[in-house]
């Protein structure tokens, strides 16, 4: 695979992505005991993790109301997976529901579902091509002095390390951040910080998504204009402009209120898609909520709780991700922009209800242990992504870390002037999954 597009990498916990065969069907609970896969389950663990993409990007925007947002959804819901296989108790039903999965489903369900997908992403990585790279990497990393359950070892084999943490804490730090940089090409660089390994840590679980790729549709560097960037009805800067005039796939969807275009990548499994609100209705929508006396409104916040809200825009969005929009011409113009940020993961996982995770006194992680050990705990977390968007393609990743630590078509051509903020996804299509998502809210600072 030569070329690729974006690294969400995941240090968090490992996503029980791996194999489930051999697996004792009494491990992890006394419910898991299904003998196949359920026929349902690819449709509604996709559809889960599709929420949750949704969802999370909703509350990230309530938490960073004013800067650029950037991070890995497929990144974080793979690692809080990874937890939710080991959690007991009320850390269990905090996962379970953070994760949107059923009541009805038990782990083995939710493992052999992953296991599955992990068996598609091999046989993808096999069969690439040079139009982009794309790969996917679980890794957990649990203390040598603690018993596991012969069922966890079995069934995340290689992928699961034993680490002597107590003997050499910032050499086990340095091998964690080693191979996260690695799986990322470089892009995610010193992730766990020096405080985050010590003497006490049980475990770090991580996973990495990599991805790179080259536009379909390059834009000409000699076409690059700087011109206005509207960060609201009346404050403006100046941003760097992609241009392009070409055969698109766009649409105005008066469900969800927004312009959306698709710039696919060589290959055509992952493309970006843009979700513009006409810059009017962020007008209105700010001088709405000032008059009634409410907090700052804007068409890229009224797009995020619809689409966390209401499960109609939620399927409208789907769809068009899956199913793709109409071609036509349009006349096309959107900002050239690098940024790295880290997400606030405690916080996002308090908001969504999940403040249980992060509580290195109250969290239980006992499936992974044998019967009689002292549960393993997690403590905090730490998730950053990077993304770059130039004339050539995007090259985007994330690492995130999980560780213990006390409408109708017209027939002018469109314009497409991404000229003030919008939300963006980079999605997956044959794995149906956002790797990235974003709000882009203003140019880099200069």
């Amino acid at each position: 695979m030569a070329s690729s597009l974006g690294a969400p990498l995941l240090l968090l916990l490992l996503l029980g992505s791996l194999l489930v065969i051999g697996c004792s069907s009494q491990c992890l609970t006394k419910n898991d005991s299904p003998a196949t896969m359920r026929q349902d389950a690819a449709e509604i663990l996709s559809n889960a993790r599709f929420d949750f993409a949704l969802e999370s990007l909703k509350k990230i925007s309530e938490i960073e109301t004013q800067d650029n947002i950037f991070f890995s959804p497929h990144s974080l819901y793979e690692a809080l997976g990874l937890a939710y296989s080991g959690a007991h108790g009320k850390t269990e039903t905090s996962l379970r529901k953070a994760l949107n999965i059923p009541e009805d489903f038990s782990k083995l369900d939710v493992q052999r579902f992953y296991a599955y997908e992990k068996s598609l992403e091999l046989a993808r990585e096999a069969n690439s091509s040079d139009n982009y790279e794309y790969r996917v990497a679980n890794r957990l990393w649990l203390s040598s002095a603690k018993r596991l359950r012969q069922c966890v070892l079995d069934f995340y084999g290689e992928e699961l390390q034993r680490e002597d943490f107590r003997a050499d804490p910032e050499a086990s730090r340095k091998r964690i951040n080693d191979w996260v940089s690695s799986e990322t090409r470089g892009n995610i660089q010193d992730l766990l910080p020096p405080s985050a390994i010590d003497e006490s840590t049980d475990a770090v679980l991580a996973n990495a998504v990599y991805f790179k790729g080259l536009w379909q549709s390059k834009f000409l560097p000699e076409n690059t204009k700087r011109d206005v960037f509207y960060l609201g009805q009346e404050n403006m800067t100046i941003a760097t402009f992609m241009r392009q005039k070409g055969s698109f796939s766009h649409m105005v969807s008066e469900e969800l209120g927004v312009h959306i275009l698709q710039l696919p990548y060589k290959g055509d499994d992952v493309s970006m898609y843009i979700l513009l609100p006409p810059f009017v209705q962020t007008q209105q929508a700010a001088a709405a909520a000032r008059s009634a006396g409410q907090p700052k409104s804007n068409g890229v916040r009224q797009l995020l709780h619809r689409l966390s809200d209401n499960q109609d825009s939620a399927k409208e969005l789907r769809d068009i991700l899956d199913s793709g929009m109409p071609a036509r011409e349009v006349d096309l113009q959107i900002p050239k922009f690098s940024l790295e940020r880290e997400l606030p993961v405690k916080t996002l996982l308090d908001a969504m209800g999940a403040e249980s995770v992060l509580d290195s006194a109250n969290s239980d992680f006992g499936a992974f242990v044998e019967e009689g050990e002292k549960p393993i705990t997690l403590g905090d977390a730490v998730h950053r992504a990077k993304i770059e968007i130039t004339e050539e393609g995007t090259t985007a990743a994330a690492a995130t870390a999980l560780f213990s630590f006390r409408s109708s078509r017209p027939t002018e051509p469109a314009f497409f002037t991404a000229n003030h903020p919008f939300a963006y996804f980079i999605y997956d299509r044959p794995s149906r999954t956002v790797l990235f998502a974003g709000i882009f809210r203003r140019p880099n600072k200069r």
